[in-house]
């Protein structure tokens, strides 16, 4: 379910079998490294949306989370986001590439973020590039299995 109308209300009538959040960070910054930061970007763009759609009804996908990537405050707006989402959702995985986040995320975040290094689809072919998501998507499908039947 994404953070749209129809899938309110989908989740509203099945909320006790959709138990977990995903919120993509998206880094922000325009500084040499512009180009490699939207690719991060996109990367985990297509990775959010991926995972979705395999775990629609078990799932909720929120809206990109767009940081400037030298925001000292970000680590306490995830801790923000983390405690108003588990009020109603039991999981909450914030799916990033950005090694800053890895780097400075605090002990009450350091459980919810899932960093994936970046596979640059810019000059892949379509087949090259959906073999690859699938095969960062059930990486994640393996961890969040772990973590539901714990």
């Amino acid at each position: 379910m994404k953070w749209v109308s129809s899938d309110v209300d989908k989740y509203s009538q099945s909320k006790e079998y959709v138990d977990t959040a995903i919120v993509p960070l998206i880094p922000i910054s325009l500084d040499s490294n512009f180009k490699s930061t939207v690719a991060k970007g996109e990367f985990i763009h297509f990775v959010s949306t991926e995972l979705e759609r395999q775990l629609k009804g078990r799932v909720f996908l929120f809206p990109e989370f767009s940081y400037l990537k030298n925001d000292n405050q970000v680590i306490n707006k995830l801790e923000e986001w983390k405690n108003e989402i588990q009020k109603e959702f039991k999981y909450i995985i914030f799916l990033t590439s950005d090694e800053s986040i890895k780097e400075k995320k605090s002990d009450m975040i350091a459980d919810h973020v899932m960093w994936l290094p970046t596979v640059p689809f810019e000059h892949m072919d379509e087949q090259l590039k959906r073999k690859l998501l699938q095969d960062q998507v059930e990486q994640i499908l393996n961890i969040l299995l772990q973590s539901w039947n714990k």
